[in-house]
């Protein structure tokens, strides 16, 4: 009898010991490749002919500080750029550079887990999204930005996070979104099917209840499919990587059907995940300009709904190569 409850103890002991390690594993898994001075040398902010930005910080979800840039427009429309799950947000200074020149007051922060932000790992979209809301209510607070007249760009994880945002926050003026996914759990099981063949349905299910015990989240909550349907009649662009590599074929698209009018979509031929700027950076520029135009204007309203607009582009491989690294012909001054 004894030797049952010593191997049962023992058991207990392993147990815990395994399910204590898959949750750390998972928690190091997600928190993130960039940490706070960590920067990709293309994406300095010197090297796009910005002004200093003011360094902020603001309480996120949970009372998590998230900390970022603040470059102050000429008009009194800001814009909240939310970068991809890894990041890191200077990324994304390209969107912030255009838009900043178009006269928009730009907030442009580290997503929690990432660069200089607390929070420690990334909760793949659970409270990220409820962060931008965080994010919004700062940026409406600020001297000279008109707190009706916000709207959102997001990348990846970022544009699954503005999605959900803005279906909470009916006050966000328009939302640009280039590569959201349509559920986190469709994403988990993508993601594993490529890596062990396992069913997506059932692999999914599997990943997102480790991943939800490890994190305490609730990932079947993370929705943009969903989501997408309260936006309307606010105006949504999606932009489509034709050659995403991440997500399943049709991600975007999928999320744009379930959208109601307005609504703008645009396939980037040749680009790969979250890339899209980078094989189209003066067209991808001049659209999203004209559409934050169109939003702040009004000229959107429901009814006007774009799927004329899809659009399949053809580059060919020497403008593509060309293009992609366009990125490094800014100064490195």
């Amino acid at each position: 009898m004894n030797g049952i409850w010593i191997t049962s103890a023992i058991l207990t002991v392993v147990l815990i010991g395994f399910a204590a390690g898959i949750r750390i594993l998972v928690r190091k898994l997600l928190s993130g490749t960039y940490k706070a001075g960590e920067i990709v040398d293309p994406y300095r902010p010197r090297n796009f002919s910005l002004p200093a930005p003011q360094r902020v910080e603001f309480s996120g979800e949970k009372s998590t500080m998230l900390r970022g840039r603040f470059w102050q427009g000429s008009s009194d429309k800001a814009i909240v750029v939310v970068h991809g799950i890894d990041g890191p947000s200077l990324e994304m200074m390209p969107h912030v550079s255009y838009l900043y020149r178009a006269g928009y007051s730009v907030l442009l922060y580290d997503n929690r887990g990432r660069g200089d932000s607390e929070g420690g790992f990334s909760t793949l979209g659970f409270l990220e999204w409820r962060d931008v809301l965080h994010a919004v209510d700062w940026i409406r607070r600020q001297p000279g930005v008109d707190p009706r007249l916000v709207g959102l760009h997001g990348l990846s994880l970022g544009a699954a996070c503005v999605i959900m945002a803005a279906a909470k926050d009916r006050d966000i003026r328009g939302v640009l979104a280039e590569s959201p996914f349509v559920s986190m759990t469709i994403m988990l099981g993508h993601v594993a099917n490529k890596l062990t063949r396992a069913p997506r349905n059932l692999i999914g299910g599997f990943l997102r209840t480790i991943v939800d015990w490890s994190l305490g989240t609730k990932l079947r909550l993370v929705e943009p499919r969903t989501a997408v349907k309260e936006i309307s009649p606010r105006p949504i662009f999606i932009i489509d990587a034709e050659e995403d590599q991440l997500f399943p074929e049709d991600t975007s698209q999928t999320v744009y059907d379930s959208a109601g009018p307005p609504k703008t979509f645009w396939k980037v031929n040749g680009a790969s995940h979250a890339n899209c700027w980078h094989t189209r950076p003066e067209e991808y520029e001049q659209r999203a300009i004209e559409f934050w135009e169109e939003v702040f204007r009004g000229d959107l309203a429901a009814g006007s709904d774009e799927d004329a607009e899809t659009q399949h582009e053809a580059i060919s491989a020497e403008e593509d190569a060309t293009k992609r690294h366009s990125v490094k012909s800014y100064s490195s001054d």
